[in-house]
């Protein structure tokens, strides 16, 4: 789209009340949506930004996000085949998972859109979020902001308020989809992106969604805040992942909440690689019997960058079983962050939770891995269990492989992807994997030996 349809409020720096009304006016939005994001600006507004003095930000200082200092609004042009998509999205594209259906969102606005035939003649609907509020507003009215309200936290109100681009997967009853659906988040401006997600999978339905974020390399500060809506249907399947590889001029904030009915299956994939100072709310809710997660973590940080997850297993119903693992590798001068909660509501009885982070120090006395892992149980008929390990790596490892004439630098990269192996063996997709393998390698460098000398 070009700029000259744009209003001059959304494309000046500063986000402000008079930027949600006239991006509510410039998407020709419904009344109850725009009332909707003026209520979250006013939340937004009376919510303190967080300091470390809060204990959820005890260790991640964000005094210096200053959202006077963002443009709300970045326009892209639309484009009629991948081709014309810019080389660096291509490229992405190709060295990713294959796709039943695919959605780029360029900057602020949704570039380019396709889905398989045979899916929309069974009812898949893979849209932007824009489009579908045009075209499937009840369905989406009825689930929008309902599991990451404006209320969750400031970032979220933020979202709720100057949202913008996004996508929305509805997934009708008994429909398998054997080939994933892919999204694309693509930022090559300075200024902000605010995309929501939103999935809805009906009852014994099953669908893989991937959601990747990156962006080429700037100067100019830029931001990423959004928010993931899961709602997963009785005996449904959902697998998620995000994939989150922005460069390092970005700030990002992401809040990804599921809901899982009678029998459903959530399998999620969290992987955080990029951005300057990078911060994941993961929450899951078992709210039926017979429900369950997997929660998958991974994340890479090297020289500054600081990574936090905060973890959620909220077990409401009974006889519901949750399974977390994040593994963390970090070196130079960079600090992550896991707290994870395993919380079992009254009556929750017969709950089957556990929790593990674990954290490899490469080659660096300076990086710095902090990990909270926490239970609070309001049931007596439970099984639960939670741990957390941080460690250098092994000389004897190192030494072992070197033993039988592998270069140390090979030596070390073998012992981060055994480290990994654990997560990545879970992932049932090839595309997948193998463009992990190729971010973990470029992120090892050239060696850890070469990198502290």
């Amino acid at each position: 789209m070009s700029t000259n349809g744009v209003p001059e409020v959304l494309r000046r720096k500063g986000i402000g009340v008079e930027a949600v009304k006239a991006l509510a006016a410039f998407k020709d939005e419904p009344a109850w949506l725009r009332e909707k994001r003026l209520a979250a600006w006013r939340t937004f507004e009376g919510i303190p930004m967080p300091t470390m003095r809060d204990e959820a930000w005890r260790y991640t200082d964000v005094s210096d996000v200053r959202f006077e200092e963002y443009v709300p609004y970045a326009p892209s042009p639309d484009v009629e085949r991948e081709g014309d998509l810019p080389e660096a999205v291509q490229r992405l594209i190709k060295e990713g998972e294959e796709n039943s259906a695919l959605l780029v969102q360029h900057n602020s606005e949704t570039t380019y859109a396709r889905i398989d035939e045979e899916l929309r003649a069974r009812g898949v609907i893979f849209t932007d979020l824009h489009t579908a509020l045009r075209e499937h507003e009840e369905l989406v009215r009825e689930r929008l902001f309902r599991l990451v309200p404006e209320g969750y936290d400031k970032f979220a109100a933020l979202s709720a308020a100057v949202f913008s681009g996004g996508s929305f997967l509805y997934v009708p009853r008994g429909v398998e989809v054997e080939v994933p659906i892919q999204s694309y988040r693509w930022l090559d401006v300075a200024g902000s992106i605010m995309p929501r997600t939103l999935v809805i999978v009906e009852e014994g339905a099953s669908v893989t969604y991937i959601d990747e974020y990156a962006s080429e390399d700037g100067e100019e500060p830029a931001l990423s805040n959004g928010a993931v809506e899961l709602f997963v249907g009785q005996g449904a399947h959902l697998q998620y992942v995000s994939l989150q590889n922005w460069a390092r001029n970005v700030v990002h904030f992401n809040t990804i909440r599921s809901q899982a009915e009678k029998d459903a299956t959530i399998n999620s994939l969290v992987v955080s690689f990029g951005a300057q100072l990078s911060r994941t709310n993961v929450e899951a809710g078992l709210t039926a019997p017979g429900s369950d997660s997997e929660m998958l973590g991974l994340y890479f940080a090297d020289e500054d960058q600081l990574i936090d997850h905060h973890t959620l297993q909220d077990h409401i119903a009974p006889q519901a079983h949750s399974d977390l693992l994040y593994k963390g590798a970090l070196r130079d001068e960079s600090l992550t962050v896991f707290s994870g909660l395993i919380r079992v509501e009254p009556g929750a009885q017969k709950t089957d939770a556990y929790q593990t982070n674990r954290n490899l120090i490469l080659g660096t006395d300076e990086a710095m891995a902090v990990s909270l892992p926490n239970l609070e149980i309001m049931a007596d008929d439970v099984k639960c269990s939670h741990g957390a390990t941080t460690g250098q790596v092994d000389d004897l490892e190192l030494f072992y492989l070197m033993s039988r004439g592998i270069p140390r630098i090979e030596a070390e990269k073998l012992v981060v992807f055994g480290f990994f192996g654990e997560v990545t063996s879970r992932i049932p997709l090839k595309g997948l994997r193998a463009k992990l393998d190729r971010a973990i390698e470029e992120k090892i460098g050239l060696g850890f030996e070469e990198r502290v000398a």
